[in-house]
């Protein structure tokens, strides 16, 4: 939505509404509900200076939720229902689990986590990230983490992965503190809509994509499909 970021207040109005009429009458044409983020966005007084991209960040933050208010104004007159749905993790969801499976963008993949919640849905971890939950233990983790001390050359990420890895050591040893409950949810597949799924998502992302790609994101989410099937994924050397 390039229109949202350039253009004068008046004209970013109306593609405002102009998405939202689309979004809306696609929803009536098809016959369906509208699922859509719960958004939490803070005041903009808090987010400090307003500069480069930190400024480009808040407009497209602000601009969505006009976007979402328009979508909910319409979708009352005509009708149709709007579902809002927790927005943790759809984002990593996307990338591990639906954009390699089907070849679509993180964008598109994101948005399926958020219809499939809209419909109630619960994400089950693919049996080949299983797998490697199943093995994953602290030692990896510091490999991995040695590993990006070694070839991360911008301080930022290389300080934000850093801090990242942390906390999941953290978690592993926090399930591993009390008897038998690291091995219950790392046991079986089915999970549920809870925080502790969203954390084995979040090791996920750490042991599966921080080794594939640790200076930049990754772009070709193709490797990831190998490893859904395979349980297998390249460490640090």
């Amino acid at each position: 939505m390039p229109h949202l970021a350039k253009d004068s207040s008046d004209k970013r109005e109306y593609y405002r509404w102009q998405y939202a009429h689309e979004i809306v009458r696609l929803a009536e044409e098809k016959k369906k509900a509208i699922a859509i983020e719960r958004l939490d966005i803070k005041d903009k007084g808090r987010r400090g200076d307003f500069s480069g991209r930190k400024v480009r960040r808040i407009r497209h933050s602000f601009s969505y939720r006009s976007i979402i208010e328009k979508i909910k104004v319409l979708a009352k007159r005509k009708g149709i229902q709007v579902i809002e749905v927790n927005p943790a993790y759809t984002s990593i969801i996307g990338m591990l689990k639906y954009a390699p499976q089907y070849m679509i963008s993180k964008d598109v993949a994101a948005a399926y986590v958020i219809a499939r919640r809209g419909l109630g849905l619960k994400e089950q971890i693919p049996e080949g990230y299983m797998a490697i939950l199943k093995e994953l233990d602290i030692d990896e983790l510091e490999e991995i983490k040695e590993h990006v001390k070694k070839t991360v050359k911008n301080k930022q990420l290389k300080k934000r992965q850093l801090k990242e890895i942390e906390k999941m050591i953290k978690l592993i040893q926090s399930l591993g503190s009390e008897p038998g409950k690291a091995s219950r949810p790392l046991g079986g597949t089915s999970f549920g809509a809870g925080s502790g799924s969203y954390n084995l998502w979040r090791v996920l992302k750490v042991a599966v994509v921080t080794p594939l790609s640790p200076e930049k994101v990754l772009r070709d989410i193709s490797v990831l499909k190998r490893v859904i099937f395979s349980g297998q994924v390249g460490r640090p050397g």
